[in-house]
């Protein structure tokens, strides 16, 4: 009794401090990419009666969104496409996931530690998970889908963990129906570092587990792969065909540029794991951090990094879990990708990398980290001076980033909220509105306006408590 009081501590005072952030803050208006899913999207077959599977599985911005779609026909159909309450569903999922990463976290220190240290230390973790630096993720329209792939995911890795490692058929549909989910329906972008990061940790498992593999596992792991396999290319199957958002053409001219110009590319990614800890609302808030401290930062954190994985392997913390060197790999693969995605992009500059959006991801990374160093410092055997020290050094920097974003989100809020009414002000004139107006939107005026247009004709949105007769 006393552990489950502990945890629900440490889960709920950061779970609540999100929830209220995302309640006062979070938006019902559609804005940015969503605008594509309503004019010429799934959005108006729906209102048209002309809704087919093909309207739902068709790519937006090179990823599958079934998932996504389903929630967002939903929310039309119950609430008018209110989309506040879809921003609500956020710290939900962030909550499943912590929920998941907390069982593995359990195993990894349960042999050696009290469960109620467990379940204190935990909040450690859970100030990482439920922080507030990942606001764009949390608050906009279409912020779902950066977060209900996390909590798929990590079911994923546990049952197929599971199935691979116990071998009983009780495991099985889990180890089916899930990564299922994952890939085909909740996967978003995420899908695209999935299949790498659990090549990885299979090779680790086998090199750190190679004499003790029966024959039987071999068949299990190849019946997974091919599994894997077929649900992989279901997904990834004419992916770039009739994409809702037509993009420009950039990606493939400007890829190439990560080896045009790598200096700057390395500074790209590494302000992203910079990010990570001290984000971008504390970048533009405080004048002494410069882009160059904010590159340092991140080589910082990638050096923690190195030092947390050297720790992972040393101590044998894979024979308990290998979660923590998955959410680590995913993080790097994570923002690898997205470098080599949005680096060449002449639009936006090296700070990009930084965008809150981001973080969702790369938390984890750092969640990992913090975890590791927990079970290195917490053991009965000593750890050296070195290794204390290295470890309080990382303990410092992550909690002093986090609290210093923290008060610089917080301070930014009332004018996020300004911004918000100042679209919804633009959204209810519309008709006077001037294609700079709508570019607030943060999307193309035209595609702006035939969105508004035709959610204002079924009352929908911003539009769905307007009196009759007022435009």
């Amino acid at each position: 009794m006393k552990t489950k009081v502990i945890l629900s501590i440490s889960i709920l005072i950061p779970f609540t401090m999100l929830f209220l952030y995302v309640w006062t803050t979070a938006t019902d208006l559609i804005i940015r990419d969503d605008m594509y899913l309503i004019k010429g999207g799934f959005i108006e077959s729906y209102l048209k009666g002309t809704l087919t599977f093909a309207d739902l599985w068709r790519p937006t911005n090179c990823m599958r969104i079934l998932g996504g779609a389903l929630i967002y026909i939903a929310d039309v159909k119950w609430f008018s496409m209110n989309l506040k309450m879809i921003t609500l569903l956020n710290p939900f999922l962030i909550l499943a996931s912590a929920l998941l990463i907390y069982r593995e976290y359990r195993k990894s220190l349960i042999q050696k530690f009290s469960p109620e240290f467990i379940a204190a230390s935990y909040f450690m973790i859970t100030l990482i998970i439920f922080h507030i630096i990942q606001w764009e993720a949390l608050i906009n329209s279409g912020s779902i889908a950066f977060q209900y792939p996390m909590p798929f995911i990590v079911a994923s890795f546990i049952s197929l963990e599971l199935f691979l490692l116990k071998g009983k058929l009780k495991y099985l549909p889990a180890a089916l129906i899930l990564p299922s989910l994952a890939v085909l329906v909740f996967g978003g972008r995420l899908v695209f570092v999935f299949a790498p990061t659990l090549g990885i940790i299979f090779l680790c498992y086998l090199i750190t587990r190679r004499f003790h593999l029966a024959k039987d596992f071999w068949h299990r792991a190849l019946m997974i792969v091919i599994f894997l396999s077929i649900i992989g290319f279901l997904y990834i199957y004419r992916i770039d065909y009739n994409d809702y958002v037509q993009s420009p053409q950039y990606l493939e001219s400007e890829i190439f540029e990560v080896f045009v110009r790598p200096v700057d590319a390395l500074k790209f990614i590494l302000a992203s794991f910079g990010a990570s800890i001290i984000g971008i609302d504390a970048f533009f808030a405080c004048n002494y951090i410069s882009f160059n401290i904010m590159v340092a930062i991140g080589f910082i954190t990638v050096t923690f990094y190195a030092v947390a994985l050297i720790l992972f392997f040393t101590s044998h913390m894979y024979e308990r879990t290998f979660l923590p060197l998955f959410l680590i790999i995913q993080t790097f693969l994570y923002l690898g990708f997205m470098t080599i995605g949005r680096f060449g992009i002449q639009s936006t500059g090296l700070d990009f990398g930084m965008a809150s959006r981001y973080t969702c991801v790369s938390l984890y990374g750092v969640a990992s980290i913090v975890w590791i160093f927990i079970f290195i410092f917490a053991q009965h055997q000593p750890a050296s001076i070195l290794t204390k020290g290295t470890i309080i050094a990382g303990f410092s920097m992550i909690f002093a980033g986090l609290l210093l974003t923290s008060i610089a989100v917080w301070n930014n809020q009332p004018r996020q909220k300004v911004f918000f009414e100042q679209l919804r002000d633009i959204a209810l004139r519309l008709d006077t509105a001037t294609p700079d107006e709508l570019a607030n939107f943060a999307e193309r005026p035209d595609m702006v306006r035939g969105s508004l247009l035709l959610l204002r004709e079924h009352k929908l949105n911003v539009y769905r408590n307007v009196p009759a007769g007022r435009k």
